[in-house]
């Protein structure tokens, strides 16, 4: 089984069982989506929902379909901008409360039709109407298993509302490619809030603390997300509830002569240990790419430079638009 990657989300009384919807009185209608990177026609689909509910979120049952990323996933998988949890954290943030995590096989992007999270009779019994947004319509798979399925896994079209059938879905791939890239203050401005990444704090080569720039290693705990390109960004990040200013080193460390990527965290104004902590880093603005220096001497007065650029970038940005665990796209007008 699946498990969910964030390990300090609060999740009572978010996800609903199999078991829970057969025991409770239902809902009057049910959307269905990835919801990854929560992109336009994701909020439309979520509004859509909440207007069949006469805009009574409690009366909605979300499903959030996720692909298993526990074993080998396939070679062309699509990257994700959003980690199952936080897709969870989103809805959450949202204001909807009762979602259904539909776990699916990575090969059903491929060749294998999905199997229903729940007994179809008991998701037709129990949904009022189910809703399944554009991106579900567009997979092939999904879309075979909503018109063409067998009598034990198909539900009645007077069941499904077509409604985002051939809807357009939003651009994910070229979000994907602008964080790839490093471009993350234009996703920024797309998605209404900062890319995040999160993980566990691991130990590293303990360098930067011997030029003044401790840093804190993040083992990225989602292997199917998009990672920011090679350079150094200004960020936000998130450690035991609180946020803190950073600039983020993302390479291969070449003036050390490094192989393997790495994603360092260097906090402002923090001396706290939190090794084998989760953190997880807003991404605003990309300062330099990634650069070799000819002795660690030079590294620093970079490092300096980065510093200053990054408390220039971090000031523009209003500390009202940090909520929850997210950070939204608000800079301040003066």
């Amino acid at each position: 089984m699946y498990i969910w990657d964030v390990m300090d989300t609060d999740r009572k009384g978010l996800l609903v069982t199999g078991e829970q919807l057969a025991a409770g009185p239902g809902f009057r209608a049910c959307v269905m989506s990835f919801f990854d990177g929560m992109l336009d026609h994701h909020r439309e689909l979520l509004t859509y929902g909440a207007d069949l509910c006469d805009g009574d979120r409690s009366h909605l049952l979300v499903i959030l379909c996720t692909v298993d990323r526990q074993g080998p996933l396939p070679p062309k998988a699509s990257p994700a901008l959003l980690s199952p949890d936080e897709c969870l954290q989103m809805l959450n943030s949202m204001g909807y409360h009762h979602i259904m995590p539909w776990i699916v096989s990575p090969s059903c992007s491929t060749y294998e039709v999905p199997r229903w999270p729940v007994d179809p009779g008991l998701l037709q019994k129990k949904t009022g109407v189910l809703v399944p947004g554009a991106d579900i319509w567009d997979n092939t798979l999904f879309g075979q298993l909503l018109q063409k399925g067998t009598q034990e896994s198909a539900l009645p079209a007077s069941h499904v509302d077509g409604t985002f059938h051939g809807k357009d879905t939003g651009g994910h791939g070229a979000l994907v490619n602008l964080i790839g890239e490093g471009r993350v203050e234009e996703a920024l401005q797309c998605m209404g809030y900062a890319f995040p990444l999160g993980g566990h704090v691991v130990e590293g080569n303990k360098i930067g603390r011997t030029i003044g720039y401790p840093t804190a290693n993040l083992r990225v705990a989602d292997h199917l997300k998009v990672l920011p390109g090679q350079g150094v960004y200004a960020a936000l990040v998130n450690s035991r509830q609180n946020w803190y200013r950073g600039m983020i080193n993302i390479g291969i460390r070449p003036t050390l002569d490094m192989e393997n990527v790495t994603i360092e965290a260097h906090l402002f104004d923090f001396e706290e240990d939190i090794y084998g902590q989760w953190i997880s880093i807003s991404f605003l603005a990309r300062i330099r790419d990634e650069m070799r220096f000819n002795s660690l001497t030079e590294l620093k007065l970079q490092l300096n430079r980065d510093s200053s650029k990054a408390k220039e970038v971090l000031e523009k940005h209003d500390p009202g638009t940090v909520t929850g665990k997210f950070v939204t796209a608000g800079i301040k007008s003066s």
